[in-house]
């Protein structure tokens, strides 16, 4: 047992000890140290330069026992401890002998003093010592003082441990409120979202019982008691400090407003309070408000809980009622109608553009909890918001809230996010965001991520290990064009979300689509299949676009790799890509080796005959070398731009008589467009054999020309648009 142990029995000259340490070395380091202090060889270390590495193991291991000590105590201990730690650390870190000497004179000084001290407290009980007869009645009285001590200690141990306990539950459930924020803002992203408020709520509801009822404890424990009472004298505002931290943690923003926020436009959003139970409200509900702050704003408020009066902008309709539903059994303020009217902008940093500058939704009100007299003002901030005016900052907008809701952490300075991640983690993001707006369970691969790896970077390795190490910064993600391109990375990659979104699901989700790679690397599958296969893959020269590569023999000898110009979502509203990949007939198997029809059938569109005496017009999809089929128009006249005719004609005067063969075909003499319609686009080789749209300005042809032609012509009657 430490010597310490036995001056403590010495309550009453406990005063002389403290004031033998007074400010030569913090008592209750010596206190907690006890026994490490007592083992420690100090009277046998001189105070000389050469055992100064001695005396400097010691202060590091005295530092180290501290924190030790520390990790197993109460909070208000542990910060004094470690206070104690650090400043023991920085006093004798430069000269740790004069430690050494501290402790020999101290340790010295203290064991004189207890000698002293306890022949003192021995003729002080022989002075005092009762009479006979009175020795007897005493000892039962300190009998049972001693019992009733015994319960007042176990009472106050009681108490602590349950205090501890608190303190320790509810530190798990606010992280785990965090966590639900941080999951809520992933899942923006597209990311899975499970949302466990109920659970939350229930431990928040038992959390602020179990604080009420060691209140009411504490309550019953008269402040006269002696110094039993003095280990529970801080617990009041520990427990109070408690509360405080559960009431404005459990005020939340449940729906988050639109992160990418239009002015004038009507945005909802809703904001709980997990420990509605206890809200004390008797005669009306609370009052949320809602407005608009910058990112300064928003740090202001974190550090000093308040922010600048200035106005950032103007809400409209932006209070709701803090009411109890009894239906769900949740506490909400649902803002419905809310509208962003105006919106000041801060000075911008650099070249910083009003698409990355970043707002937020601050709610606020103020609330009284059943049991506590004090009124609490609660807010809760939105997820980063960012403000646009037009709908052509939307693209932009959307990028500069994916990289926050993927790159931010969770204790963070407003809204702060690194300006380079890994390549790993924005192909998680990109995966990600990909499925989510796709609506899709096929997700990227592999392949895919290295033709991203090459578009974002720039360069042309086939390895995805020579990219996973690589960081890749906001700019290259959307600031910087791509290099001869007039768009950034994120333009291109969003533009192919929303084409797969609108026109291509299916035709992803079933495997049809290639998609995410190169020219380069698509030449290189096919050419080592058989003429007439073909893929599918993104366009990387235009935002939003498709093309079909297929390999054929070519005019010169040998195998070439075809490219068709990208369909865009213009095109696919006109014609589907079932059906056009159908119309060319060069196409026969989908890459690998799959029958064309087997794979596309499902996606062709039944042909129709006329009704009521017209003959159907239709839009079919051909490339120079194909032979057409004859087309006929519906023989009313109309302003609507009709799609143009090709076919082989009957002598008349200025018709030219070309033979009808795939390998002599000219498009320019076979193209009769009725109306000029700008839909109306013909197929031709450019100098790298890749076919291009144009339109050409062809002499439209008289109601009795054509009535003569299609007199002429005995065959199924399709329209057809070349491409």
């Amino acid at each position: 047992m430490a010597f310490w142990s036995e001056i403590v029995k010495l309550q009453q000259f406990l005063p002389q000890f403290q004031a033998l340490y007074a400010q030569r070395f913090p008592i209750e380091v010596r206190h907690y140290l006890a026994e490490w202090i007592e083992q420690q060889p100090w009277n046998s270390i001189h105070i000389n330069p050469a055992n100064e590495s001695l005396a400097r193991n010691l202060l590091d291991t005295m530092v180290s026992e501290l924190q030790k000590v520390s990790s197993r105590m109460s909070y208000p201990v542990t910060r004094k401890l470690n206070e104690y730690a650090v400043v023991l650390k920085k006093t004798f870190d430069q000269q740790p002998l004069e430690l050494v000497n501290i402790m020999n004179c101290l340790l010295m000084q203290e064991n004189q003093l207890f000698q002293e001290l306890r022949q003192t407290h021995h003729h002080l009980q022989q002075a005092n010592s009762p009479l006979p007869e009175y020795t007897k009645r005493e000892e039962h009285v300190n009998q049972q003082k001693t019992t009733w001590d015994d319960h007042r200690r176990k009472r106050n141990y009681s108490i602590l441990e349950a205090v501890r306990s608190l303190e320790q539950v509810q530190g798990h459930v606010l992280n785990m409120i965090q966590d639900w924020k941080r999951r809520l803002q992933l899942s923006g992203n597209g990311a899975y979202f499970e949302d466990n408020l109920g659970s939350l709520q229930e431990w928040c509801d038992k959390l602020a019982e179990m604080n009420c009822q060691i209140q009411q404890e504490l309550g019953l424990i008269s402040t006269q008691e002696d110094v039993a009472s003095d280990h529970i004298s801080g617990v009041p505002e520990r427990l109070s400090s408690l509360l405080s931290n559960l009431v404005r943690s459990a005020f939340l923003v449940e729906k988050q407003p639109p992160q990418v926020l239009k002015t004038q436009s009507k945005f909802s959003s809703t904001v709980r309070f997990l420990l509605g139970l206890k809200l004390n409200a008797p005669t009306k509900p609370p009052v949320v408000k809602a407005i608009i702050i910058t990112e300064q704003q928003a740090r202001v408020m974190r550090q000093h809980g308040n922010i600048h009066s200035e106005n950032t902008g103007e809400i409209m309709n932006n209070t709701s009622l803090l009411e109890f539903s009894n239906a769900t059994k949740t506490t909400s303020a649902s803002f419905r109608n809310m509208s962003l009217k105006k919106i000041k902008r801060s000075d911008r940093r650099g070249t910083e553009s009003v698409t990355e500058e970043k707002f937020a939704v601050l709610f606020s009100s103020e609330l009284s909890i059943t049991g506590s007299e004090m009124k609490y003002h609660v807010q809760a901030i939105s997820l980063p918001i960012v403000v646009i005016v037009h709908g052509s900052q939307d693209n932009n907008a959307t990028a500069t809230i994916l990289w926050d809701n993927a790159f931010s952490e969770i204790e963070r300075l407003p809204f702060h996010v690194p300006d380079r991640v890994s390549w790993s983690q924005m192909c998680e993001t990109l995966n990600m965001k990909f499925m989510a707006e796709v609506q899709s369970t096929q997700g990227l691969c592999k392949e895919h991520f290295v033709f991203l790896a090459q578009k974002i970077f720039d360069e042309q390795s086939y390895g995805m290990e020579d990219f996973t190490n690589r960081m890749v910064s906001w700019s290259q993600f959307n600031k910087e064009n791509l290099p001869g391109r007039t768009f950034t990375f994120w333009q291109w990659f969003d533009g192919v979300m929303e084409l797969t979104k609108k026109h291509l699901k299916d035709y992803w989700n079933n495997g049809l689509i290639l998609g995410f790679v190169s020219k380069q690397y698509a030449n290189r599958l096919l050419n080592q299949r058989v003429n007439g296969t073909f893929l599918l893959r993104f366009s990387d020269s235009e935002i939003g676009g498709i093309t079909i590569a297929w390999i054929d023999d070519s005019e010169k000898g040998g195998r070439q790799v075809y490219n068709v110009q990208p369909f865009t979502t213009k095109d696919l509203t006109i014609r589907s890509l079932g059906d056009r990949v159908r119309d060319i007939e060069r196409l026969l198997y989908l890459y690998p080796s799959r029958p064309k029809d087997e794979a596309f059938k499902k996606y062709y569109t039944k042909e129709v005959k006329g009704k009521d005496g017209y003959l159907h017009a239709g839009v079919k999809t051909t490339v120079n070398g194909e032979q057409t089929q004859v087309v006929a128009q519906p023989m009313v006249p109309s302003p609507v731009s009709q799609s143009c005719v090709a076919c082989t004609m009957p002598e008349m005067p200025g018709w030219p008589q070309v033979p009808c063969n795939p390998s002599n075909i000219s498009y320019d003499n076979h193209l009769v467009n009725s109306f000029g319609s700008e839909n109306d686009l013909d197929m031709n080789f450019d100098d790298d054999q890749q076919f291009v749209r144009g339109m050409e300005n062809i002499p439209v042809p008289s109601e009795f020309e054509l009535n003569a032609l299609l007199n002429t012509v005995d065959m199924s009657l399709v329209n057809s648009t070349e491409f």
